[in-house]
């Protein structure tokens, strides 16, 4: 599985992160037909270890899914940053994630994104798999 990730879509993303450094920030990708529209941000709750812990607002995203059904699109997957790590996925993501989704990190250092891993998780399956992440413009 790949996602192409829009332009505007990698903008939002990008200066989540970077504002909300050095806590986790993290979000939802939205769109249609494999190709993410929109990085809508929702709260982190993990607010005592939020330099390195995310927990997605539960009411936030019910909120996101709902506002996005309504205008056609569909949740593509998740994102959440890494700050001053790699976007690898850790132990924490990978038991905290959803089978049949795509998974977003993107790695800061020092405030500033240096780099971004798509992460999939098999159906039936406790690994991920890096995919293909295609960043427009």
């Amino acid at each position: 599985m790949s996602l192409r990730l829009g332009a505007a879509a990698w903008a939002a993303l990008r200066s989540q992160a970077e504002a909300g450094y050095p806590r986790e920030i993290c979000g939802m990708l939205l769109g249609r037909d494999g190709r993410a529209e929109e990085a809508q941000a929702c709260d982190n709750l993990a607010v005592d270890r939020a330099h390195d812990r995310y927990q997605m607002d539960p009411l936030g995203q019910l909120r996101i899914e709902k506002d996005a059904r309504a205008r056609g699109l569909e949740v593509l997957g998740y994102y959440h940053s890494h700050p001053d790590h790699p976007a690898d996925a850790s132990a924490t993501d990978l038991a905290l994630s959803w089978e049949g989704v795509h998974y977003l990190i993107v790695a800061l250092r020092q405030g500033r994104v240096v780099d971004q891993r798509l992460w999939w998780r098999e159906p039936h399956s406790a690994v991920f798999r890096q995919e293909a992440l295609d960043l427009e413009g």
